[in-house]
Formats: structure tokens, C-alpha cells, sequence
């Protein structure tokens, strides 16, 4: 097994999203303005090769991405998905299957790039179609790209390790969707089981970053905290039993942690 880490640009985040405010403030904090964190972080998508496939994970941002109150991206056409594939020595039509860890632009928009059907899970789609979702969708300016072959599914294979249900990848069970709700209702993270065994947990924007996991700390964008919480949680004793390598998709030291096998040493 290999795995492929790209990124597409980056984004840079407002202190309230990734400190968010404790009680109703929390989200309303996103749009009150306030300070910009001094750092630009990465959009990291991922490539699984394993069992003769190329599984891509998330599909990164476009150039032509609209900043938000919360969030602005910096990222040119080359570095959008067929670039950052070509960065690794693929390209699109490598590709075997495509999934997303969730549906907000970041994640999503590159999937105009693609070739193949595109695997949303199933209440995270069903969110997009919300009078709530589509209202902001508008106003903030970052529609669900259109033309895309968007293909529901659900996790329909028990529970895996920690997390309360899974999905197979691969026949042989080495690559799973597993279930981590939080920063959208129907979020999922990736874990691919190394030739070593370790646990390499491609996890979307469960949290941004290692220490937010160990502060055990919401952002701003969940919908419930405590969802995001109990999830946090789950990671954390999943890594109790399995040696895990964690890897948010906005964390700038995801990259180091899996070229050197890093795991998770839960507190």
C-alpha cells in the first residue's frame, strides 16, 4: 500500500473558527469578524494505491473559489486537482474511485475535475438539499458543483475498531470509511490499515489539526459540538487500540507524520 498526500493551495482561517466561543457564540462568531490566524494551511487530498486501484479522498479547491467570512483560499489553476495529481505522477485518468470526507467547497469543488462517479455519503448529501444548506450556499457564494456524478451510499458494515459504522473500500477490508460525524452531520474519514498495521486515519476536517484532537476542542462550522466532541472521543480510543497515524486535511505537519509513521499517543 502507498498513499499519495497533494495539496490544492490553501486556506487561511479566522481565530474565531479555529477557537470557537463558547455557548450560541460559537457559530455566530464566524461572521462577526475579528482576527485573521497569522498562517496559511494546507488543502490536503489523498491518494490510496493498494490491491492494483488509486483511490482518490477528497478533491481539493478551485482557483476560482470565493473567499468567506471565515475563510479565504489562495491556490492558481495548476495547483488545482489534475496538477497536484501530476505533482505525484498521476493523473485523472488514474484514478479508480473517488470519495469525500464531506461537501463543503474545499473538499468538493475539484470534483469537477473527475472522470468518475463521486461517493458522498448519504446524509451529507441529503444536507445539501436543506432549505437551511441552500440559503447559505447562496449567500456565501460556494455552490455544489454541478456536472458532477454524485453517488450516494451508506455504512452498511457494522461497526470497525471504535467507530460505530464502516464501510469497505477494498475486498480485502485494508481500506474503510468509517463514521465521524461533527463538522457536518454526515462526515467520514478514511483509514487505510498499513503494511505494518498501523491505522492511517485520512480524516477530513475532523479536527484541524493534532492539537485540537487532544484539546478535544469543536470548531466554529459543527453543528452541534458535542457531536463533534463525542467523535473526537472515538478517534481517541480507537487509537488506544490500534496504532494510529492521524492526518487532518489542514494540518501542516500531516504530511511529516505520514512519511515518518507517526501515531497517535492519546493523553
Amino acid at each position: 500500500m502507498q498513499i499519495h498526500a497533494m495539496s490544492t493551495g490553501a486556506v487561511q482561517l479566522r481565530h474565531a473558527f479555529l477557537y470557537a466561543r463558547p455557548g450560541v457564540r460559537r457559530q455566530l462568531g464566524l461572521f462577526t469578524g475579528g482576527p485573521w490566524v497569522d498562517q496559511w494551511f494546507p488543502i490536503h487530498c489523498w491518494v490510496i494505491e493498494h490491491d492494483s486501484r488509486r483511490i482518490l479522498v477528497d478533491t481539493g479547491e478551485l482557483a476560482t473559489a470565493n473567499d468567506v467570512p471565515f475563510a479565504r483560499f489562495k491556490l492558481t489553476a495548476d495547483e488545482e486537482l489534475p496538477g497536484a495529481l501530476a505533482g505525484v505522477g498521476l493523473s485523472v485518468d488514474d484514478i479508480d474511485t473517488v470519495v469525500l470526507t464531506h461537501m463543503h467547497g474545499d473538499h468538493m469543488d475539484g470534483a469537477v475535475h473527475v472522470k468518475r462517479p463521486v461517493m458522498v455519503h448519504e446524509p451529507d448529501m441529503a444536507f445539501t438539499k436543506t432549505a437551511m444548506a441552500r440559503f447559505m450556499q447562496r449567500v456565501l457564494k460556494q455552490p455544489v458543483p454541478e456536472g458532477v456524478d454524485w453517488q450516494t451510499y451508506t455504512l452498511d458494515d457494522g461497526p470497525f475498531g471504535a467507530f460505530t459504522a464502516s464501510r469497505k473500500l477494498t475486498d480485502d477490508g485494508r481500506v474503510m470509511i468509517v463514521a465521524t460525524p461533527g463538522h457536518t452531520v454526515g462526515h467520514v474519514s478514511v483509514i487505510c490499515v498499513d503494511d505494518e498495521g498501523r491505522h492511517v486515519m485520512l480524516a477530513g476536517d475532523t479536527t484541524d489539526s493534532l492539537e485540537q484532537l487532544h484539546a478535544r476542542r469543536p470548531d466554529a462550522v459543527s453543528p452541534k459540538a458535542s457531536v463533534t466532541v463525542a467523535t473526537i472521543d472515538r478517534i481517541l480510543a480507537h487509537a488506544r487500540e490500534h496504532p494510529t497515524v492521524y492526518l487532518p486535511a489542514h494540518d501542516a505537519d500531516s504530511v511529516s507524520r505520514l512519511q515518518s509513521s507517526e501515531t497517535l499517543q492519546p493523553r
